[in-house]
């Protein structure tokens, strides 16, 4: 069949995914076995929605007027123009970024072709589950949890269609985007696990190869080799290790460094061409989470089921700050997990630098590793530079939440009690 593609290379894992961002705009590519091109009509298709969105967001903020307060109009006015800027550099960056793709994509099938060399290989049929998996979760989810609010806000409540549209189709578009940078720091995190696990067999060559000479049959020859899968998609073969004293199927160690340095590219290549994406992420996450609890506030703090504020309007604001809290804490640990793979890289280095390794003395390992700086020191991701994505990041944004959301509570008892201070004129007066 024409469009079947063949599941034989990361290239074709990365094809399968792009057909899919393709049809959602979020990929506007034409990838091929040999290069990357812009897709025009696509590109136009793009800009074509990106200029209605804008059109149709501001005749509904126009004639529109919601919000309770004078404080809940701006807050909800800066929130959709937030949104607006984050969707339109969504779809509008990756026709920018056509070269960093290509990038990306080639140095994934120059890592991929240099671990088959050395039986190190992936099951990609596995791995196409496991993206077909995660995409169809997240979308399932982001269908139960849009249908729930479209429920609540214009079924039930009294906002329009088209406004409420806009205001949730930046959201569905930002965490698919998420997504499809989640699915290749997925597979680079298995793939410094698989490297680890070989780093430390050298480091370790006794008991490490023990455990699998009694748990494994390896068998030399043209025969195929018996393999053990690790977790999600990566394939450990035992034969890149020692065998009976053997050299045959040994992985050298400036070999594996090699391996290592080609990640650390990959590595900063990814933090290249996602870092906007997750630099606009945290900023809508920080905003809307912080209007959203706020919200929260107002309508506990007038639940009455009167004037629109019921359980209805309070569990939506939760099922908003619910989705950007699980995007947040995925990336930031996901992120954080790859950077800790670094850093027991760095470790097992610099342990051999001191011990030596299986067959190397540590004056001959230490001239073996000296052109590669990268492993020196752990990687961490960026949102194009301007904070790391780690735990501390994590803690800093909640407790900036925490203060801003303050100072809004602050403002609004004070609106509050001139609402009341008034209403309490106005019966008195009658």
């Amino acid at each position: 069949m024409k469009g079947k593609v063949s599941l034989n290379s990361i290239t074709s894992i990365i094809e399968l995914n792009f057909k899919f961002y393709r049809l959602i705009g979020l990929a506007p590519f034409e990838l091929t076995a040999t290069r990357v091109r812009l897709s025009k009509p696509l590109c136009c298709v793009i800009g074509g929605f990106v200029t209605l969105y804008w059109t149709t967001m501001v005749s509904s903020v126009a004639t529109s007027n919601h919000g309770n307060d004078r404080i809940s109009r701006i807050s909800n006015y800066f929130q959709l123009f937030s949104n607006a800027i984050m969707l339109t550099a969504i779809l509008l960056s990756p026709t920018l970024k056509l070269r960093n793709f290509a990038e990306l994509t080639r140095a994934l099938r120059k890592l991929e072709q240099e671990l088959s060399k050395h039986a190190i290989v992936c099951d990609y049929h596995v791995m196409a589950r496991w993206n077909v998996g995660v995409i169809g979760a997240t979308l399932v989810l982001l269908l139960l949890t849009t249908g729930f609010d479209c429920y609540v806000t214009v079924w039930r409540g009294s906002i329009r269609f088209d406004y409420w549209l806009i205001t949730i189709i930046p959201q569905f578009v930002n965490v698919l985007a998420v997504t499809q940078a989640l699915l290749l720091l997925l597979y680079i995190n298995g793939r410094f696990r698989t490297l680890n696990r070989l780093l430390q067999d050298e480091q370790h060559p006794v008991g490490g190869f023990k455990r699998f000479e009694h748990s494994h049959h390896i068998r030399s020859g043209s025969t195929r080799i018996p393999t053990k899968k690790l977790g999600l998609h990566i394939i450990e073969v035992h034969g890149c290790t020692l065998n009976d004293g053997s050299e045959k199927g040994f992985l050298p160690l400036p070999t594996l460094l090699y391996h290592y340095n080609d990640l650390f590219e990959i590595c900063k290549l990814i933090d290249r061409y996602f870092g906007l994406l997750f630099l606009l992420t945290f900023t809508l996450i920080f905003i809307v989470t912080t209007i959203q609890l706020y919200y929260s506030y107002t309508i506990l703090y007038w639940f009455t089921g009167e004037n629109g504020f019921t359980i209805w309007s309070l569990l939506v604001c939760l099922n908003t700050i619910a989705v950007n809290f699980g995007v947040l804490v995925t990336i930031v640990l996901l992120c954080e997990m790859i950077s800790n793979k670094t850093k027991q890289a760095s470790d097992l280095v610099a342990d051999m630098h001191l011990r030596g390794s299986r067959h190397m003395s540590s004056e001959e390992v230490i001239k073996q590793t000296m052109p590669f700086q990268a492993l020196n020191k752990m990687f961490k991701f960026s949102a194009m530079g301007f904070f790391q994505i780690d735990c501390n990041m994590l803690c800093g944004m909640i407790g900036a939440i925490t203060t801003y959301l303050v100072i809004y509570i602050q403002f609004y008892i004070l609106y509050a009690d001139e609402v009341k201070k008034s209403n309490f004129v106005s019966r008195s007066e009658v």
